[in-house]
């Protein structure tokens, strides 16, 4: 968990630290594990229109929850 949260950028660190209600290194590494995996079933509920890349300058520009939710899925 402490490499994930490491490797996040630094907006969605501090999304994810505000979700936890203080920083997700106090937290142990099973309130962790459960509360990314609850913001991406959480991610995977909203609109399309949210969670669909858009494209910017010939690129895909994705969203910082979009980034959790893949990497969350790699890790299990």
């Amino acid at each position: 968990m402490q490499t994930f949260y490491n490797r996040v950028t630094q907006p969605l660190r501090s999304t994810i630290d505000v979700v936890a209600g203080g920083a997700l290194t106090n937290k142990t590494e099973y309130e962790a594990y459960n509360l990314i995996e609850e913001m991406t079933l959480t991610n995977f509920q909203w609109s399309s229109e949210r969670t669909q890349p858009k494209r910017v300058g010939g690129k895909l520009e994705l969203r910082g929850i979009s980034i959790l939710c893949s990497k969350v899925y790699a890790m299990s």
